[in-house]
């Protein structure tokens, strides 16, 4: 949730911040990672994180 929550406030999510990275999540993550020069995979990786300030539990 963390992450969708992330996305939400840079403005690149809008869905439900339920946890689940479904296909508006994955779009959302891509266009970050896009965004930040990081490979574009659509799926949340230890970049995505770091980016973020999230540390992986």
């Amino acid at each position: 949730m963390q992450v969708q929550t992330a996305l939400t406030a840079y403005g690149y999510y809008t869905g439900a911040i339920d946890g689940r990275v479904g296909p508006a999540c994955k779009t959302a993550i891509s266009s970050m990672q896009t965004d930040y020069n990081l490979k574009v995979t659509g799926t949340i990786t230890p970049e995505v994180l770091n980016a973020f300030a999230i540390v992986a539990n």
